[in-house]
């Protein structure tokens, strides 16, 4: 399994069989209790993650390729566009030796890490059966404004739930397509008549 994978797992849930990156800026940080704990860059090809072990320093990895597998790697919430990988005490790690410093090296000074992938071709892009991450901010936008939707609307709280999952929904789906580059025309509102007219009860 490839970073890309264990990027693609959604938070909170293990990462199954494993991945391999390069290691990179390796650190060690304290906890407000003075306990150790280490974190790291990981990059493959194109794919960034920053990966933590509160058992393991990745200080002796540095710069290598190593090949993270077993239980206890588990996907983490994204920080600033960001994936994290929490490496668990009971994961295996093995060397691969030196990582591949021409495609995977980066600037210390500017942290260009690449978080979304982009690809040249005049055919808009088709994902299929790949899931959509969902990051709880949006969701939590998306829940915001259909709430303003369902007092407006006086929606009663038999149906409440129901309109709320579809028009956050609707909400998310469109914000993925305007993430993806599908914009809508800029003429619609000419091409479309709006009445005006007021309609008798």
């Amino acid at each position: 399994m490839s970073l890309e994978n264990a990027i693609n797992t959604p938070a909170g849930e293990y990462v199954r069989g494993g991945f391999a990156a390069t290691i990179q800026m390796p650190q060690t940080r304290a906890m407000k209790s003075g306990k150790s704990f280490y974190v790291c860059k990981a990059a493959d090809g194109a794919f960034r993650a920053d990966l933590s072990s509160f058992t393991q320093d990745f200080e002796k990895y540095n710069g290598q390729r190593v090949h993270f597998s077993g239980m206890g790697l588990k996907r983490g919430d994204d920080y600033m566009g960001t994936a994290k990988v929490t490496i668990g005490d009971k994961a295996v790690w093995k060397s691969l030796g030196a990582g591949d410093e021409a495609a995977e090296s980066h600037s210390v000074t500017t942290q260009a890490f690449p978080t979304i992938k982009t690809y040249t071709s005049n055919t808009p892009s088709v994902y299929l059966n790949s899931p959509v991450r969902v990051e709880g901010a949006a969701v939590g936008n998306a829940l915001t404004n259909a709430t303003s939707l369902a007092i407006a609307g006086k929606i009663q709280s038999e149906a409440l739930e129901s309109f709320l999952f579809h028009t956050a929904s609707k909400y998310l789906r469109t914000a993925n397509k305007l993430l993806a580059g599908e914009l809508s025309p800029s003429n619609i509102l000419a091409e479309k008549e709006v009445a005006t007219e007021e309609v008798p009860f």
